[in-house]
């Protein structure tokens, strides 16, 4: 609507910050998407969803935030898959309740876990390998997004700092938590 003050607020923001319309039909299309697919076959499905539902938020927070040039783009990237990536892997019992499993269908084949393993909950040394090593992906994507906040403006390179520390922060929830 013409009239929708958060939509008048939004076009304002788009056009004072140059935030291209590519990644705003980029989130629209990945959020649609995961409305009506529940399953991920490999990593880079899973990945593909993960940049549209996240990393496409970085690319267009970074020029309201600020940043010194395209260097910083694969930085917001990676940011956006490993915050996802935490999502997932908190909420994996949640998701399922809703009908949803977004942990590739590669990875639990290879660990040997089951959906039905899933549904029940059961966590035992097969379930703690595959969530060690999605932890440790999870990991290795903060620490290669990490040098990317430097490329961010001053003012913003605080905040998404603590985010990001904030945000990894839960996979050490989850290992305290015996996965």
């Amino acid at each position: 609507e013409a009239d929708n003050p958060v939509l008048i607020g939004w076009h304002e923001v788009r056009n004072r910050y140059g935030i291209p319309d590519l990644f705003v039909r980029q989130l629209i299309t990945a959020v649609g998407q995961a409305m009506a697919r529940a399953r991920y076959e490999t990593f880079r499905e899973l990945a593909a969803y993960c940049y549209g539902v996240a990393s496409t938020v970085g690319l267009m927070s970074m020029r309201i935030i600020g940043y010194a040039g395209p260097g910083a783009v694969p930085y917001a990237i990676k940011l956006g898959l490993a915050l996802q990536l935490t999502n997932i892997l908190r909420d994996v019992g949640e998701d399922w309740k809703k009908g949803r499993l977004y942990l590739p269908a590669e990875d639990m084949e290879r660990f040997g876990v089951s959906e039905r393993q899933i549904a029940h909950g059961v966590v035992d040394d097969r379930w703690r390998e595959l969530m060690r090593f999605e932890i440790a992906r999870n990991r290795a994507l903060y620490a290669e997004a990490w040098p990317g906040i430097a490329l961010l403006h001053s003012d913003g390179q605080f905040p998404v700092a603590v985010a990001c520390r904030l945000y990894a922060g839960i996979l050490d929830d989850i290992e305290r938590n015996d996965y």
